[in-house]
């Protein structure tokens, strides 16, 4: 006996889940956008502490002025693994895509203080993201290294290797 299969049914099954799945996105807390929008980085030199919506990149040398001057919390947003095989001495490790709004890591730092993200270099995005995350819970002064942990090394920089101290 042959069964017939009914297009029909199958057609606003498929309908109803996409709705749904839209409906579900639009009004979830983690839902994605739909149009990627571009990120848009500021040079440090049009950073006022205002903006809470821009993403201000700094360049080598100005990485280099905060590290030398302590002024700064280095964070690598790469995940644990990268991160133990080396990175910026004395960086701290916050992965960005396990980075919780609650994490307790951050509620001994104040809100003012300066913080230096980066990933592996340019092209990365995860450190962008994260500075977003950090810029909606009120740290202002959050910076984006470009250059990354590759020009960091490449210049010969301080480097650590070994697990964070989390």
């Amino acid at each position: 006996m042959k069964t017939k299969i009914n297009y029909s049914v199958i057609f606003w099954i498929i309908i109803a889940s996409v709705i749904l799945g839209i409906t579900y996105n639009y009004f979830s807390v983690d839902g994605i956008d739909f149009l990627r929008k571009p990120t848009v980085i500021k040079n440090i030199n049009d950073f006022e502490e205002s903006d809470s919506t821009s993403i201000i990149g700094i360049d080598l040398a100005q990485a280099v002025n905060f590290y030398n001057t302590n002024a700064a919390v280095f964070v690598d947003a790469r995940d644990q693994w990268d991160f133990s095989e080396t990175h910026i001495a004395g960086a701290i490790n916050i992965p960005e895509f396990s980075f919780e709004p609650k994490d307790s890591i951050l509620s001994g730092f104040s809100k003012h203080q300066i913080f230096v993200l980066y990933c592996n270099g340019d092209d990365c995005d995860i450190s962008k993201r994260l500075a977003m995350e950090f810029k909606k819970l009120g740290f202002i002064n959050t910076f984006v290294f470009l250059g990354g942990i590759f020009e960091w090394e490449e210049t010969g920089l301080p480097v650590e290797k070994g697990k964070s101290d989390e």
